[in-house]
């Protein structure tokens, strides 16, 4: 019964635990023998084997328990075969649980690949706390997250897509002229799933068009067909790719780089502005330089004394007009772009939003000595019809951006990456663990009526 239960607890199906002892070091060892009906069958011919060869002692690695380690000693037997027509003239007792020539159990190997996988460790990390060669724990998430990722992702009406850089771009500095000439700067399109919680789809080494595509093109025409809608960055690259592979999508421009777009626009104002102003750059003391921050905010965030402190800052002065003219340039962007449903509660009008599209034409137009001005314009009404997309639609690349977070995290904990397939396959891994966890159960309440005759105590 002791023995049973032994066995029971370390938990290795096919090994029969007969002794235990713990060493001088505080470690603990585990006497095992084999228990299970087909370990004396010959590999090669599957027939059963009737005669021992000779015993052997193997020393596989195991589960730790707790900080102390766990030594398996697996007394196993080397079986003789005897049929005629067998090539294989003997053979040890192996498990599914412990392969034949594997130095360590299955179930450590799945674990370091799980560290890995599911925990967010990086591959040495996990080595180095099992006790194994980083070619081993590496291989070992290999097989744990290829098969996940090899995957055909599910349809997905709403598709991001963004760059990651893959690295930091290499200089090279020209000895006639001194200048630095860029030598690589590689990145990676990443492909994911705007709607549903698929996280990332794929990645392909790369930014141009012709890499975006080859992506798509991988895809089955019914998952391009289901795609409705494709939110990028105001990229010309990714749009080619997209109106190439998927003509029938809609195209939506991410409002957060619009916005970033116009807020850099005043900031670039407010720079030449002091520049000509002061003939230097701003400093801590002038009055433009005390209200930048208050510059990039929106106007329903300040305050009533910071929209004073603005306008009377910037209201007094010719060159304090330039700026202002620029930041009213924005805030009219902004009040095109907040119609959508998330700001308003009502489902937007393409009419309306074009009309406060017009008006902020309109005002750049009216300042037109406003070189950042008329270029913020040019680009808005390039990108109008992608605009008015992503402001009807709501569909913005929020989660593109979350995931780019995660990617480079990623890098940042493996202190870059070497291998760009391994770094794809740590970054998808990473970006998708959040799929692959449980849903969180809810907790039943138990119901209590309220309408039952209470007990008097009395």
């Amino acid at each position: 019964m002791a023995e049973d239960t032994a066995s029971a607890v370390f938990g290795v199906e096919g090994l029969r635990v007969f002794d235990a002892e713990r060493e001088a070091d505080g470690s603990l060892t585990v006497w095992v023998v084999t228990d299970h009906p087909d370990a004396a069958r010959c590999p090669q011919c599957q027939a059963p084997a009737g005669r021992v060869h000779e015993h052997v002692l193997t020393r596989p690695r195991d589960l730790s328990r707790g900080l102390d380690g766990v030594s398996v000693a697996w007394c196993k037997r080397r079986w003789k075969c005897e049929q005629p027509g067998c090539g294989r003239k003997t053979f040890t007792e192996s498990l599914p649980a412990v392969p034949p020539r594997c130095r360590l159990t299955s179930r450590l190997r799945e674990l370091a690949g799980a560290e890995v996988a599911e925990r967010g460790c990086t591959v040495a990390e996990a080595a180095r706390f099992h006790g194994i060669s980083w070619p081993v724990a590496h291989r070992a998430f290999c097989e744990r997250a290829d098969p996940v990722l090899a995957r055909l992702p599910a349809p997905v009406a709403h598709l991001g897509i963004d760059e990651h850089r893959r690295g930091r771009p290499r200089w090279r500095i020209e000895e006639e002229t001194g200048e630095y000439v860029l030598l690589a700067d590689r990145w990676h399109t990443c492909f994911s799933g705007v709607s549903g919680d698929q996280g990332l789809l794929g990645q392909v080494e790369g930014r141009t068009a012709d890499d975006a595509a080859y992506w798509l093109a991988q895809m089955p025409a019914a998952w391009r067909d289901a795609v409705e809608v494709v939110a990028i960055d105001m990229c010309t690259i990714y749009a080619s790719a997209v109106r190439r592979m998927l003509p029938d999508a809609t195209l939506a421009v991410d409002l957060f780089h619009v916005v970033q777009l116009a807020v850099k626009m005043t900031g670039d104002v407010r720079r030449r502005v002091v520049r000509r102003r002061y003939g230097r750059r701003g400093r801590s003391g002038d009055p433009e330089y005390g209200i930048k921050s208050l510059l990039a905010r929106d106007l329903e965030h300040l305050t009533p004394g910071q929209f004073a402190k603005v306008m009377n800052t910037l209201g007094g002065s010719r060159h304090g007009q330039e700026i202002l003219a620029a930041w009213i340039g924005k805030e009219k962007l902004r009040d095109a772009l907040n119609l959508r449903a998330r700001v308003t509660g009502s489902a937007p009008c393409q009419r309306n939003v074009r009309d406060r599209l017009f008006l902020f034409y309109d005002w750049c137009a009216r300042n037109d000595d406003i070189p950042e001005l008329l270029t913020l314009a040019r680009t808005i009404s390039r990108w109008e019809n992608d605009i008015v997309a992503a402001v009807l639609t709501g569909v913005s690349n929020a989660k593109s951006e979350a995931l780019n977070r995660i990617a480079k995290l990623e890098a940042r904990q493996a202190y870059s990456f070497r291998n760009p397939a391994n770094q794809r396959r740590r970054v998808r891994t990473a970006c998708t663990r959040g799929t692959r966890r449980p849903a969180p159960q809810a907790a039943r309440r138990q119901s209590r009526s309220v309408t039952r005759r209470k007990h008097d105590p009395g």
